[in-house]
């Protein structure tokens, strides 16, 4: 029963995630509009850091994706028993993904708001 509270636990927190997902990629949104994309292009192109912190968290979602469907694969064909511990982590890594993305967001969120 414990782990059943885990699984809504982590399926609270996506919720969450994915709404302060939405406010950063709205924010982002409006502020790119009124930007000019010249300058756009310079802050992100000439931020080496900000370049790799950008590819490191499109991988490690992609990688969290990953995982996620390879538990479910693994379960649909019956390699993996479907158990509460695959359940979690299954779940576990789709909160993952959703995190990392948040993370990009931010990221994002900052480097345009910023005053240069």
């Amino acid at each position: 029963m414990e782990n059943l509270s885990l699984i809504s636990l982590i399926a609270i927190g996506s919720v969450v995630l994915g709404l302060i997902g939405l406010y950063f990629v709205i924010k982002i949104w409006t502020k790119w509009q009124k930007m000019d994309i010249d300058i756009i292009k310079a802050r992100v192109f000439l931020n080496r850091k900000f370049l790799i912190k950008n590819w490191q968290y499109i991988f490690l979602s992609g990688a969290s994706l990953v995982m996620h469907q390879f538990l479910d694969l693994s379960v649909s064909i019956n390699y993996l028993d479907n158990t509460l511990l695959i359940e979690t982590l299954s779940s576990f890594t789709d909160l993952m993904a959703l995190c990392f993305l948040v993370l990009l967001a931010y990221e994002w969120n900052v480097m345009l708001l910023q005053k240069k």
